[in-house]
């Protein structure tokens, strides 16, 4: 009967570990945590143009150009700073009369701010500086580096369509200030303001996309030094309207570029005489410009 008692208890106590076993807290595998995102980023890039245009005024003598840039970047928690350089191949000719620019050997734009997003807005401040290297004397001047302020607000309507806003300011445009010392050194105070719009296309072909986008803006410059010299206002309007197609880093982009400016107003923009051969830098032009635009996190 003791035997029998054992022998039960034991059945018992073996058919049980299974479902006590079971029952047991099992420690959860270790599961590996991703690396926060780094704070430091590096964007660069390039492009190839049929014309380096800046606001609708030739500064490559309506001739093919280059350029580069390098921007480090850093996260803060309430936005991104950011500095960078870029420079840009121009085409000021200094030989007289025909030109007789100051013929620098490129542009470098020095630059530096502060970016964010707040839901659908975005805001970019900071400061430019254009840097015109080895300018030789024109007969007037032989420095054309100055500085803007600016402030770039965007507003996205839909992820495929937004809008936006730029502003820029300068208290001495190409340094006009040293161009007009023998009128008494007024300086060409100047403010450039437009209006932007861009619409990504809703279609992708293997992995090209394509988007339209296009600018109006004025730039109102400060007539004084301009007057005394003997030229008339060279405020004027600009805009560009143009198609694009993306390919990863990619973007080829075709545009039309155009101003109201007359043959007069290009002469006093530029600050030349009349009949000088850079007066059809201001006529209105088509530009195809091939960029590429990466970030260093991407290539990793």
């Amino acid at each position: 009967m003791k035997k029998i008692l054992i022998s039960a208890v034991a059945a018992v106590v073996l058919s049980a570990a299974p479902a006590f076993a079971a029952d047991m807290p099992v420690k959860a595998k270790k599961v590996a945590v991703a690396p926060a995102p780094s704070i430091f980023d590096i964007a660069f890039g390039g492009v190839v143009m049929s014309d380096y245009n800046f606001r609708g005024v030739s500064q490559s003598n309506r001739g093919f150009s280059g350029g580069a840039y390098f921007e480090p970047q850093l996260s803060i928690g309430f936005g991104t700073l950011y500095a960078g350089i870029a420079a840009y191949g121009v085409d000021w000719p200094s030989t007289a009369p025909a030109y007789g620019f100051t013929n620098p050997s490129a542009e470098v734009d020095l630059y530096g701010g502060w970016r964010n997003t707040f839901g659908a807005l975005s805001v970019d401040l900071g400061l430019i500086y254009y840097y015109y290297p080895k300018e030789t004397w024109n007969g007037a001047t032989d420095d054309s580096d100055f500085y803007e302020l600016y402030g770039k607000f965007g507003y996205a309507i839909t992820p495929d369509l937004s809008i936006g806003a730029n502003l820029f300011w300068t208290p001495d445009l190409l340094h006009y200030s040293k161009t007009f010392t023998a009128t008494g050194g007024q300086k060409a105070g100047a403010t450039y303001g437009s209006l932007t719009a861009k619409w990504v296309l809703p279609w992708t072909t293997n992995g090209i996309g394509a988007y339209v986008s296009g600018e109006a803006g004025h730039w109102w410059i400060k007539d004084t030094g301009f007057v005394a010299a003997g030229f008339i206002n060279p405020s004027y309007t600009y805009y560009n309207a143009g198609l694009a197609f993306t390919y990863k880093a990619l973007t080829l982009d075709l545009r039309y570029h155009g101003t109201d400016q007359s043959t007069q107003k290009c002469n006093a923009f530029l600050a030349v005489a009349a009949g000088n051969s850079s007066s059809n830098w201001c006529n209105d032009t088509f530009v195809v410009s091939l960029k590429f635009d990466t970030m260093l996190s991407a290539l990793k």
